[in-house]
């Protein structure tokens, strides 16, 4: 499994406006075949602005079916300049994890 963290701050005022704006995101990706799982994180304690974008691949093809999407699509270009419309970009960030396979040994 690979994960894909986009991590950023929500600009005052515009909670409503990101998600929005996530959503549509999700459901373009969606209709065109991207298989994912995705979750949606609001910061409870420091910056109450700060989200995380969690996706969730099972692929290695997966998450390149989307990166794909990602660099030549204009229209899901378009889409995703709407979710970072809403954003503040102090420390935004986007990092890749894979998924280790570990096991209790007896």
């Amino acid at each position: 499994m690979y994960r894909r963290v986009f991590r950023g701050q929500v600009a005052p005022g515009r909670h409503g406006e990101f998600l929005a704006a996530v959503e549509e995101a999700l459901l373009y990706q969606h209709q065109r075949g991207i298989r994912a799982r995705y979750s949606v994180w609001d910061a409870l304690t420091g910056r109450a602005s700060e989200v995380e974008i969690v996706s969730e691949f099972e692929s290695l093809q997966d998450l390149e079916q989307f990166e794909e999407l990602v660099a030549q699509d204009q229209a899901f270009a378009g889409i995703r300049q709407r979710v970072r419309a809403a954003m503040m970009f102090e420390s935004t960030t986007v990092t890749l994890y894979r998924q280790l396979d570990v096991s209790p040994t007896s």
